[in-house]
């Protein structure tokens, strides 16, 4: 009886074993610092850098940076916005 109960145990190991490892979700790749540079560098370029106290700052800025990162880059080169004279 012993024996019949750790056989079955093994085989409820194995079992547990086989199916954490194919249902394991597999992670994706962290973005790269290009990747981050690149997404910082858009983000200067489509809401350019104001004095602080000048104007209320708001979060659009970061909103760009946190969704280039999440497209891994991938987002049509920005145009800056005109000058104002």
């Amino acid at each position: 009886m012993t024996r019949a109960l750790l056989s079955s145990l093994a085989r409820l190991s194995a079992l547990l074993t086989v199916t954490t490892c194919l249902g394991a979700p597999v992670a994706s790749a962290a973005p790269t610092a290009e990747v981050a540079k690149r997404c910082i560098h858009f983000s200067y370029i489509v809401y350019p850098f104001k004095r602080p106290g000048t104007t209320p700052m708001s979060g659009d800025r970061q909103a760009y940076f946190k969704d280039c990162m999440a497209k891994n880059g991938e987002v049509p080169t920005p145009t800056p916005p005109p000058k104002a004279q």
